[in-house]
């Protein structure tokens, strides 16, 4: 994570794992607690700095998509929609992902 990204998330637990989407496939994700009583557009702008790293160190022969999902003011995450939501495609964000969260 670069510093912009470390000072929006201040106080932050973010968590890398690997869940299953609503149509039974793997799914990588990042889930970001802010403390309570933030703002939300801070968890919004915390999302938004993530994705934006997530994109820059997806290799150019991923397909997948990059999403986020702010569920309330102090929960969100980031998740990979795979392409083809193969096991292998999986582990691969999934180990982006962590690798980011370092």
């Amino acid at each position: 994570m670069n510093s912009t990204t470390k000072k929006a998330i201040k106080g932050a637990t973010i968590t890398a794992s690997m869940v299953t989407s609503r149509y039974g496939n793997p799914e990588p994700q990042i889930e970001v607690r802010m403390p309570k009583g933030t703002y939300f557009r801070q968890l919004h702008a915390a999302l938004h700095l993530l994705a934006a790293e997530v994109e820059l160190a997806t290799p150019a022969g991923e397909a997948w998509i990059v999403q986020t999902d702010a569920t309330s003011d102090e929960r969100g995450r980031l998740y990979l929609e795979l392409a083809d939501a193969s096991e292998p495609e999986a582990k691969r964000g999934l180990a982006l992902l962590q690798r980011l969260c370092g």
